[in-house]
């Protein structure tokens, strides 16, 4: 059995592990890394990646369809959803080959297999080539999570696919039933939807995108709705078995029946096997407790990402993994700010949010001003012919305090960052709105629903 000496294990290569293990080599350590599939982890390989390739290629068939209303005649058009399976793959594979660089460029060095915790000091890694043990000063824990099932339903990838079955299936059904109506579930109610398959959603709580402002889940079902897509809140799902065209999916409020069932219910932390019981790592409702600088209760035994707890994001996860690096080289690292974690779902239209909803600020007693901006009065969406959704922008009357802001529309997920940079710097409604926007562009209606705060706004 081979042993190596390293300053610090990192396990798993999703975008936690990455950016830890390479933030560790900027900062002067040695670093290992152990991955049992290939750099990147889920986002990269069957996650945040293929799943915006495919919904890159959703938009375009959309596109396609509203050809006319551009002035351009398309008849006949073909669009063949295992090309876009194919494609998203494409993608993916760059993404990870970009990951393999990076370990390369900073002399990381990457071991295959699945890696456990055999003391504080020591990971053992067992992979195709054998086993090798990691002797090191610290190790970051980045294993993420995995999909989770209703209980009772086994997601066999075939009939009853998760996420991870869904991005390699080049099926198209003709029909599908997504039980879950978060994050996962819209995106490829929206990708499948757009391919012809006619889709229901469900949803055990009353509307969808659940946890986002109440005007956003409202605007999207709107928007979902226009599209052929059937949504079915407030239903709760007695089992799914085989029958009828693939499977029968038994509710409180009736059955259904479709091709393929897409199970889409939430994500479990991948902990089981890792060797934490035995250094007496506490887990919290299924997830490893942490500091604030991302040490668990084993002293230099870091865990980041998914496994660490909610919000389940990429993002969040580089964010601690930063956090860990520089904890274990000595610095002294700004704790993550979970209350400004974007949280951002890709279907058309897109959504994303940040801080509190209306409805959670005022339970907490807070004096609100609410600023709303369509984007029906925004020149350049009504120039792309893209005017669903909205900029809404929620504050402390008093103060001008930035307390959440939830937008539904064009490029929703890339307009949300001024305001992510506002909160970071405590920028006031006074202070955005002397922040000089180009025009015509999509970002005014940040302008202008922030103005619509102060009740000051110019084009509604």
């Amino acid at each position: 059995m081979a042993r190596h000496t390293f300053d610090v294990a990192v396990v798993g290569t999703g975008p936690g592990g990455y950016v830890a293990a390479i933030r560790c080599a900027q900062l002067g350590l040695s670093v290992a890394t152990v991955e049992d599939d290939r750099p990147g982890g889920v986002c990269l390989n069957w996650g945040c990646i293929p799943t915006k390739a495919l919904l890159r290629n959703a938009e375009v068939v959309g596109l396609f369809g509203r050809a006319a209303e551009f002035g351009i005649k398309v008849t006949g058009f073909e669009a063949s959803y295992a090309e876009a399976i194919q494609r998203s793959r494409r993608v993916a594979d760059r993404m990870a080959k970009g990951v393999e660089f990076l370990f390369r460029k900073n002399k990381i060095t990457l071991f295959p297999g699945r890696g456990v915790l055999r003391a504080r000091d020591t990971v053992e890694v067992t992979g195709a080539s054998g086993t090798e043990t990691l002797s090191v000063k610290a190790v970051i824990l980045a294993t993420g999570s995995e999909p989770k099932s209703l209980p009772g339903v086994a997601l066999d990838e075939k009939t009853v696919i998760s996420s991870n079955g869904a991005v390699r299936s080049e099926r198209k059904p003709a029909s599908l039933v997504v039980i879950g109506a978060g994050a996962v579930g819209v995106e490829f109610a929206d990708v499948y939807a757009a391919y012809g398959a006619k889709v229901t959603l469900l949803e055990a709580l009353p509307r969808i995108v659940p946890i986002e402002d109440e005007d956003c889940s409202k605007e999207l079902a709107r928007a979902f709705g226009r599209r052929g897509i059937a949504l079915k809140t407030g239903v709760k799902v007695a089992s799914v078995k085989p029958g009828g065209p693939g499977a029968v999916v038994e509710t409180d409020g009736g059955k259904l029946e479709a091709e393929l069932v897409l199970m889409a219910v939430g994500r479990a932390a991948k902990v089981a096997g890792l060797g934490l019981e035995a250094l007496g790592i506490v887990l919290e409702r299924g997830f490893v407790k942490v500091s604030p600088r991302m040490e668990t209760g084993a002293k230099g035994v870091y865990a980041i990402g998914d496994m660490a707890g909610p919000p389940l994001l990429a993002h969040k996860a580089m964010a601690e993994g930063v956090v860990a690096a520089e904890a274990i080289a000595g610095r002294d690292p700004r704790p993550v700010d979970y209350a400004n974690v974007p949280s951002c779902t890709y279907c058309r239209p897109q959504v994303a949010s940040l801080g509190a909803t209306e409805a959670k600020a005022r339970e907490h007693g807070r004096d609100v001003a609410v600023g709303k901006f369509p984007f029906t009065a925004s020149g350049k969406a009504v120039a792309l012919g893209e005017t669903d959704g909205f900029v809404k922008v929620v504050a402390d009357k008093a103060t001008g305090e930035l307390l959440g802001v939830h937008i539904v529309g064009p490029e929703a997920t890339e307009i949300i960052h001024e305001f992510a940079v506002g909160r970071t710097l405590e920028a006031t409604l006074e202070e955005m709105v002397h922040t000089i926007h180009a025009h015509p562009t999509l970002s005014e209606a940040a302008l202008e629903a922030t103005l619509g705060a102060l009740g000051q706004a110019i084009h509604l």
